[in-house]
């Protein structure tokens, strides 16, 4: 969504919009399984700037302005590598690219 290239699914995380009573939030969706419309970003500080500066997540999750202070605050942590402050990003597999060919159904 910010740098506008393609990626691995483990290289990206989802972003998703939560209404709340104060505004749009937009928050990591780390396990890809909370309901709504999501966006992939990937996981690295320039690719978040681009997106904010773009205005990127209104037009991908069709809202209006969001904040996005918690997706920076997630991706700052998991980037420093701080164990504590990553349940908010955990990895899933999705056993698609267990073979290396998402379309496989060889497992």
């Amino acid at each position: 969504m910010g740098c506008r290239e393609r990626g691995q699914r483990s290289d990206l995380v989802r972003i998703v919009l939560v209404a709340g009573g104060e505004g749009d939030l937009a928050v990591l969706d780390g396990a890809a399984s909370l309901p709504g419309r999501g966006a992939w970003l990937h996981a690295d500080l320039h690719c978040l700037e681009l997106a904010e500066r773009r205005r990127a997540f209104p037009r991908a999750l069709r809202a209006g302005p969001l904040d996005t202070a918690s997706v920076r605050r997630d991706l700052e942590a998991q980037v420093a590598g701080h164990p504590a402050a990553r349940p908010s990003f955990t990895e899933k597999e999705s056993g698609l690219e267990a073979d290396g060919h998402p379309m496989s159904t060889q497992r």
